[in-house]
């Protein structure tokens, strides 16, 4: 699947309600200070929403940074 990063953060940053620049391509979940245990579900659920995908729970705990969503995403 084809998957545009900047897509990405604009929905990380809407569900972890962050300002510009307070996330990168490059992020993990330690390195933004709001991206929580709730605000991580919100963004995966936003994710399956604006992909068409189904992300297992088992599977939601890996995805702690920018790149291990996208690459989820292009490999799903």
């Amino acid at each position: 699947m084809q998957v545009d990063v900047e897509d990405v953060l604009a929905i990380l940053k809407r569900e972890l309600d962050l300002d510009e620049g307070d996330i990168t391509a490059e992020s993990t979940a330690t390195d933004v200070e709001f991206w929580d245990s709730l605000g991580h579900l919100r963004a995966c659920m936003a994710l399956e929403e604006r992909y068409g995908i189904e992300i297992p729970m088992e599977d939601i705990g890996e995805l702690q940074s920018v790149p291990a969503i996208v690459k989820y995403l292009a490999d799903a």
